[in-house]
């Protein structure tokens, strides 16, 4: 049998609610009436009962028109395929998942929250006034900032800390706490780390430059955009432990969105209006002086029409450590596709997941875990026709999966933003 949580749906998951339309995924309105129909809000339905009605509509999931489908849910997890004489294909899939429902969080409708590398804590942007020039640390951005950072424990009901003052939530956490972003009245960027303890801030950069984008590698890496105070185009740093590596810019080109991996960094380029993936190959213990870095790194055009929203928009909506698949490949959203993709720099292939993949996370090496409007899916990988997305729950819930020390092999984290709060829930799958 499905394995399900028996609680009854708290005070906080009910109510009509209306999904965002958020500013990084496009996503479309869904009607009051049909987002409370999704979560059986008003019909007093168990958490148990919810999960069993969204899991017997949504298991199996046909992989062509030819054959019948059939549902089979229970705790064992298998996959069989089928073909008849005819060549039709049946396809069973069988699983077992437990849904529970945390508190809410409350949110400034621009930012999703982010979750520590274990899955235990959360970090969310509760209040702000900005606006896409000040998340893109852009020359016309607004010098009067104003935000509030919460922090708590996974399951907490409530925020733990709270941080008041010139505070945007960064692109990535660490076991300290997690990054932000604080603009200064004379245009200055810093970069710091609001710990989970509630303490001061800890300021990593603190200069005269702008500093944006910064983000967390997994030996401890700190990566970073900067420019000057006027200027449009940024360069990128990285400090690692054999030393600062630099990709100074050029004349009308721009580095935006660091991503370090275990053997390589990635980044966003503009140059033009042409924006481009790229890929430096940097092993650890490997140095790399600029002048040979330039020749060495692998670049992909994604688009002819690019812009710093389109670049965020790409690469920034994406954790740094949950971006960056096993194989070394990245996970990205590709404007001319309109949907995720994944990019294998090192033979430069591009392969798009399915149709109106708006998010994708990793499961683990062979499965990825996709949002499109409606659903969330599970997709093996590799791609082929016989194993098409299974969908897992029947409301455009955004996955992300613990990978580091603690977080255990089947627990996921989803986030459901809507105007003013964003829905936290875990997903247990067996």
């Amino acid at each position: 049998m499905c394995e399900i949580n028996r609680g009854t749906v708290s005070e906080h998951a009910q109510g009509s609610y209306t999904l965002f339309i958020s500013k990084v995924f496009g996503m479309q309105t869904i009607s009051n009436q049909k987002c409370a129909r999704l979560l059986g809000a008003r019909t007093g339905m168990t958490v148990g009962a919810m999960v069993c009605a969204m899991v017997c509509a949504s298991c199996v999931k046909q992989v062509t028109p030819l054959g019948p489908g059939r549902l089979i849910v229970n705790s064992g997890g298998s996959d069989t395929i089928v073909r008849s004489e005819s060549g039709a294909v049946t396809r069973d899939t069988a699983f077992g998942l437990q849904l529970n429902s945390m508190a809410p969080v409350q949110t400034d409708g621009f930012f999703l929250p982010l979750a520590s590398s274990d899955g235990m804590r959360l970090a969310w942007q509760q209040e702000s006034n900005f606006n896409w020039p000040m998340l893109l640390a852009l020359p016309d951005a607004p010098r009067a900032v104003h935000g509030v950072v919460a922090v708590r424990a996974l399951d907490d009901l409530e925020p733990t800390h709270t941080f008041s003052g010139a505070y945007m939530l960064g692109r990535s956490c660490n076991m300290d706490g997690v990054l932000v972003e604080s603009p200064q009245k004379d245009g200055a960027r810093w970069i710091g780390v609001l710990p989970w303890n509630g303490s001061d801030a800890r300021w990593l950069l603190q200069d005269a430059k702008v500093n944006a984008f910064a983000c967390f590698g997994p030996r401890g890496e700190l990566a970073w955009s900067h420019r000057e105070i006027g200027e449009r185009g940024f360069s990128l740093t990285v400090n690692r432990p054999e030393g600062k590596f630099q990709w100074p810019r050029k004349d009308n080109e721009s580095w935006m969105i660091p991503i370090v991996a275990s053997d390589g960094i990635f980044a966003a380029h503009l140059r033009d209006g042409v924006l481009q993936l790229a890929y430096l190959p940097l092993r650890a213990g490997q140095t790399m002086p600029t002048e040979e870095s330039r020749s060495a790194i692998i670049q992909r055009s994604i688009s002819l029409r690019g812009s710093e929203q389109m670049a965020y928009q790409c690469l920034g909506s994406l954790p740094p450590d949950r971006a960056v698949l096993a194989d070394g490949s990245l996970l990205f959203f590709h404007p001319d596709y309109g949907r995720m993709a994944i990019w294998q720099p090192r033979n430069d292939t591009i392969t798009p997941l399915p149709m109106g993949t708006l998010s994708a996370s990793a499961k683990n090496s062979t499965q990825l875990l996709i949002t499109s409007r409606d659903s969330l899916a599970r997709l093996t990988m590799p791609l082929n026709s016989e194993h098409g997305p299974v969908t897992l729950v029947e409301q455009p819930w955004i996955a992300r999966t613990p990978s580091g020390e603690g977080s255990g092999a089947g627990r996921i984290i989803l986030f459901l933003p809507t105007a003013k709060e964003c829905k936290i829930a875990e997903l247990n799958l067996n």
